[in-house]
Parts: C-alpha cells; structure tokens; sequence
C-alpha cells in the first residue's frame, strides 16, 4: 500500500494518534526515548530500517509489520531525521515526548519513566548494532568502539534511577524532594535513602515545579550522551582538526600509508 507523505509526529500526542493507526498501544514517550537512545548510541539507519527498530521496539505482530511498513517507514524514519536535527542544533531545541500539562502528575511521571526507559533500551540497542558492525582489523577481529566517556556514564546512571520514579499516594515532603541548584546532579533527584524521588498530589505546586526541574535535566542528560558520544559526525571532524595541529612528527600516518613501505627499513618499494 502506497501511503502519502506527511510530516512525522511532532509531539506526544501525534505520535499517540500514529500508534493507534498502526493499532498499538505502546507509550509514545517510550518510542520516542528509544529512537533518541538509539541516535545518542550512535545508530544511523535508513527509513526503512527505522521502521524495523519501531517495529521492535513495540513488539509488533508480522502482520502488523507487513500491513504497516510504509507508513511506518514515513513517519519513524522521518521522527529520527528530525531528532537528529534537534539534537545538533545549535539552538538546543531538543525536547522529550511526555505526555500534556492537563494530565495528572502520576501519568505525567509514568511518561517521564517510560521515555527514560525507552532511551536506555535505544542506547543499549545502539551499542549492540555497533559492535556486530564494528570493522576489522587485519586480523580479522573486531575494531571495538572505545569505552564510554565519563559524563557519558553519569548520564546513563542518572537516567536509569530517573526511570524507576513512581508515584506514591503518601503524604508529600518538600524537604526530602527539594532539587539542588544543580541540575545535573544525580542527588538532587533522589531522597536520602538514595531512592528514586516519589511524586504525591498533595502538595501540587511542589510537585509540579520537581517534575519540570526533572524533565530539564532528563532533555540535559539526553543532549549531553548525544554530544559527548553520539554525534560521531562532529567527533571524527574534530578529532581530523586535532590530527593536524599536531607536529609533522607526531601525526599519525594516513591510513593504508604502510603499504608503501618495506618491513624494517621503511625505505619505498
């Protein structure tokens, strides 16, 4: 079936209205958060592909894959494109896909988790692709990607405790919820048992100013695995730039230049 082009869900709401076109049921922010994951792991993938890891990501049914195919391909492959964009955009306009301010803040936070959860599943996702793809060396072993930066690492963790936040009836304590002046310091979201900050109604206005201060850090955490790992395209250029400031005799050969050369005497043949 041949479907016309259209613009790909531009918030949370569209994409829940796609999902229901392609009769699923899966949370939107989840989708969203996965396809972010998967771009911040550095995943580069054609639209049909991106379809395919859609696809995946909500469980779908073969039937479900071959009757929706091409829509998906439209719409998934154009949502990462413009999520790539967003996320190297110099204006910084990257926004998770979380569920309307008219919403409760329990359904609100389960979208927060669902996105975070949804992110490290991309993530994971990501990593696994690059190493069955990882080229080889003459050996014929697998060239590894190096190991993830530091903030990298404290970005995933801090995600990862984000993504276990729950909503409790209890009674709510401003103390044990206040945020410190840092966004992105992981203590400032956690209680001091170290678990996971718990959202109740009863004092709204707390509640509410907690959630938008986590969100910003969750969009923060988010652009922060993106620049300083995923976007592989800035990272060779400036890696290519530090090459060549570096003294002639420092800069390492281009690749492939040793064939040129006998073994030991490095002499041209």
């Amino acid at each position: 079936m041949n479907y016309p082009d259209v613009p790909p869900p531009q918030n949370f709401d569209e994409l829940a209205d796609w999902l229901l076109t392609v009769d699923s049921q899966f949370s939107p922010s989840e989708l969203q958060g996965a396809i972010v994951g998967a771009l911040c792991g550095a995943m580069r993938l054609p639209g049909a592909r991106w379809a395919q890891f859609g696809f995946a990501v909500m469980g779908s049914s073969e039937a479900t894959i071959r009757q929706f195919s091409g829509l998906a391909e439209g719409a998934l492959g154009g949502l990462a494109r413009e999520q790539f964009e967003l996320l190297s955009g110099e204006d910084m306009a990257f926004q998770p896909y979380l569920p309307d301010d008219d919403e409760t803040i329990e359904q609100r936070t389960e979208g927060l988790s669902d996105w975070c959860r949804g992110f490290l599943g991309g993530f994971a996702e990501a990593q696994a692709y690059q190493q069955k793809n990882a080229p080889q060396n003459d050996a014929g072993e697998a060239i590894l990607a190096p190991s993830l930066p530091e903030p990298v690492r404290e970005s995933l963790s801090d995600l990862a405790a984000i993504a276990q936040a729950t909503v409790e009836d209890d009674e709510y304590e401003e103390d044990d919820a206040e945020l410190s002046d840092d966004p992105l310091e992981l203590d400032s979201l956690l209680d001091e048992d170290g678990e996971s900050l718990d959202f109740a109604p009863a004092d709204a206005e707390a509640a509410e100013r907690d959630y938008m201060e986590i969100i910003e850090y969750v969009r923060l955490a988010a652009m922060t695995v993106f620049s300083e790992y995923g976007w592989v395209e800035i990272i060779e250029q400036q890696q290519q730039k530090q090459q060549q400031q570096l003294p002639a005799s420092e800069q390492s050969a281009p690749p492939g230049a040793t064939q040129f050369f006998k073994s030991g005497n490095k002499t041209m043949h």
